[in-house]
Parts: C-alpha cells; structure tokens; sequence
C-alpha cells in the first residue's frame, strides 16, 4: 500500500463535498459528522471511521453546525491489497463507530510519525500500520473488542488520554489525576500501563512528538516555537527528545516532508 497523504487533526468548518480521488481514503471522525451516504444524511458521533474506495464521492460536514476535525489516511492499494480488504469483514463507503477511537488515533498517529523516516524498511512498516488500522476497523465492525472491561476506570482513563492527545502542550499533573481518579500514583501508573500498553509518560511524550511532527509538516514555524507549542520549556529539550524517539533531527525531519 503506498501511502500518498496522511494528515492528523485536520479541522474544517465547511461540508466536503464531491471530493472524489483515485485513491482509497479512510477517515477517523473525532467529533460528531454527519454522512452523506447512498443519498441520506447519517449523523454519526464522535469516533465514526469510513473507509472509501477510490473514485467514490465523498460528503461530509460536521454537526450541529460546529467545525469537524479528523485524521485521514490516503492510500494506492495494489491488486493483492484490494483482495486482502475484501477478505476483511467490514464495509466499504460505510460508517463504521469504533468503540475506543484512541486505539485507531494512535496507530494513525505513530503512522503519520514514522511515514517520513529514511529507513529501509519504510515501505515495510507502511504496510504493517496499515495492516493493523484495517484489521482494527473489522474489529470494530464485528463488535468483537478485545476484553478489557475488568480494568478499573477505564471510561476516565480513556477522558485522561483523550485530554492529553488533544491538549499535547498540556502539562498534566499526576497528582491531581490521582485526586480525581480517587487513587494511589502508583496504582494509577498500573492500570494506566494495562489499559493502553503504555506508560502514562510515554503517551505522554508521543503526544507531544505527535503534534511536533504536525507542526513540522503542515507549518514553517521556527523550531523553538514548535517546541513551545508542544509543551517544553527548552528547546535543548525539545531537540534531544526528538532525536532519540525519530532518530533525526526536527528540521531533517521536516526536509523529508
């Protein structure tokens, strides 16, 4: 699958509308939308994905009159990638409410991170993100969730995480998340490990990185300003974080974009 555009947090206030390409578009709705399908209006809530054949007409505006903001994969499927999402058991050009979006945002996300890398094998992990988002879309059509409910908090958690990627320069005191959560720090770093895979300041940090590289693709700002828009004090900081978690520098990153 060859990736031809990616965007994260896109927001508009306008309806799309016959905005046909060639290419297949998966979209992961963050607020409430409202569909134009087979000629009826849909209104979908926050979380809502749609993965569109290439050459399809696409309409779509957000709800209640309010400003609709989404991610956006845009792919060219081969002839074996065409039959593999076939093989799946989900839809196509149909709304599809994913129960837990944030697991889909993320993979989006870490996608949107990793597409502009220099490595060998970028093509490989292209194909390997895609491969999951598709399979998390059946998932969630299937409505077969992977068991999780025995996790405590879990609804306030997944609030906890949904502040922090929409708020990346936020900073979010463990503290006070453990006052409103009624529990201990380290009870609240365990089943914050068990219920995203991650640690509370690794999410943290991919938050920040995520909105980086936003920045770094769809702006010209400065790097210190993306630094502090992102939430470091010190754009020293800034700059050895990115390093170690990209493994290049922010404006060799942007030059690849």
């Amino acid at each position: 699958m060859k990736i031809t555009k990616i965007k994260t947090a896109e927001s508009i206030s306008e309806e799309i509308k016959g905005d046909e390409v060639q290419d297949y578009c998966l979209y992961l709705f963050r607020s409430p939308v409202i569909l134009t399908i087979g000629g009826m209006e849909n209104v979908c809530p926050s979380g809502t994905a749609i993965l569109y054949e290439g050459g399809v007409s696409r309409r779509f505006r957000g709800a209640a009159g309010k400003s609709l903001k989404y991610d956006i994969v845009q792919f060219r499927p081969s002839s074996a990638d065409k039959l593999y999402i076939g093989d799946l058991d989900f839809p196509l050009n149909r709304a599809i409410e994913v129960s837990d979006g944030y697991i889909l945002a993320s993979t989006i996300n870490n996608l949107s991170i990793h597409h502009l890398s220099a490595g060998k094998r970028k093509a490989e992990l292209d194909e390997v993100y895609m491969r999951i988002i598709l399979i998390a879309l059946e998932e969630a059509y299937k409505g077969n969730e992977v068991e999780i409910s025995d996790i405590p908090r879990l609804p306030q958690l997944r609030e906890i995480r949904r502040e922090m990627y929409d708020n990346p320069a936020g900073r979010m005191s463990v503290d006070k998340l453990c006052r409103r959560l009624a529990v201990g720090k380290s009870y609240f770093h365990k089943i914050y490990l068990a219920a995203f895979g991650v640690t509370f300041r690794q999410d943290e940090i991919r938050s920040r990185l995520a909105y980086a590289c936003q920045l770094l693709r769809e702006t010209e700002l400065a790097v210190s300003v993306v630094a502090e828009k992102c939430g470091y004090e010190t754009e020293t900081y800034f700059m050895k974080q990115f390093r170690q978690h990209m493994g290049c520098t922010p404006s060799q990153y942007r030059r690849r974009g």
